[in-house]
């Protein structure tokens, strides 16, 4: 079925698409005026992934209870995500220095093995360049959050999350508006002239 098909079955998948999408955009803004809030919130959504995993691994653990050898394995992972979990609650602010200081880290290796692979492709691939210049723009975003840190450690993750959300949110809008007709009742289609 293709997406053409799609969209004539659906009618509204147009609106629906404009209406998350500028939901995501409004999210992303209320979370860049507002950084330290959603970076708090970020953290703690992350506290009850690890709080979660902790504790389907202990009923992983207990389910398979009669293979000995990993047991021990299991019950260390499960007590670790949920330390883990009980750390990022009672220690909010430490742990806010801890994942940006970890997502910086990650942004400048990421940035330099793109780098590297651009250098690498620049024979094979005409397009080589913008592989380059994203991999130079991470290395400049990872080194300004590391020199940065952690003085801006309160504001950076809800940044971040919210320029996340707005990109993820203008495609959807740019894209329900090119193929809906906003005062119609479904798909715009092609007229023959």
């Amino acid at each position: 079925m293709s997406n053409q098909d799609i969209q004539k079955s659906q009618p509204s998948f147009g609106k629906w698409s404009i209406a998350l999408g500028t939901l995501l955009v409004v999210l992303g803004f209320v979370a860049i005026t507002m950084p330290f809030v959603s970076t708090l919130a970020t953290e703690l959504v992350i506290a009850g992934v690890f709080f979660s995993s902790g504790i389907i691994q202990l009923i992983y653990a207990y389910q398979s209870r009669t293979n000995v050898k990993s047991l021990a394995f299991k019950l260390l992972l499960g007590a670790g995500y949920i330390g883990s979990s009980l750390l990022l609650l009672f220690y909010p602010l430490q742990g806010v220095l801890s994942l940006t200081f970890a997502v910086g880290t990650f942004i400048l290796i990421e940035g330099i093995l793109q780098a590297m692979m651009a250098i690498r492709m620049r024979e094979e691939e005409s397009g080589w360049y913008w592989t380059l210049g994203s991999g130079v723009f991470a290395v400049v975003f990872g080194l300004s959050i590391m020199l940065g840190w952690p003085a801006d450690s309160a504001w950076i993750l809800g940044l971040l999350i919210g320029l996340n959300l707005m990109s993820d949110g203008w495609p959807m809008v740019v894209f329900g508006l090119t193929d809906t007709d906003l005062f119609g009742s479904g798909p715009q289609q092609p007229q023959a002239s």
